[in-house]
């Protein structure tokens, strides 16, 4: 299971608790963060601002606090750049990931699909 696939459910809970509104898979983009900003990955807030009738930073911090508080293995800290929430991954996360994939012969493989020969 990815990482994104991991936080995207977590960011529709937070909106639903705090703003008590049902975001949709679709409204949420998750990117890596670029490379001049603190973080792993980023949430694009820009989609749901305007249903959430909130200020971009405003919905950021909310909401990383949110998440930060709530799921204190999976993020270690937050930051807002106007409509981006940049997520840090907590290092225990990628510790349990590692120690659980470390020995998996087959980690990043996929079954063979044998309609494409």
């Amino acid at each position: 299971m990815s990482i994104v696939s991991q936080i995207r459910p977590l960011v529709i809970k937070a909106v639903k608790e705090l703003y008590q509104y049902e975001l949709k898979e679709n409204e949420i983009t998750i990117n890596q963060t670029k490379p001049e900003f603190e973080g792993d990955y980023t949430i694009v807030l820009f989609s749901f601002v305007k249903s959430l009738k909130k200020a971009p930073e405003q919905l950021g911090k909310e909401l990383g606090e949110f998440l930060s508080a709530n799921h204190p293995t999976l993020f270690s800290s937050h930051n807002v750049i106007k409509g981006f929430l940049n997520l840090t991954i907590a290092d225990d996360y990628w510790i349990s990931f590692l120690q659980t994939n470390f020995l998996a012969t087959n980690f990043g493989t996929s079954e063979r699909n044998d309609n494409n020969r």
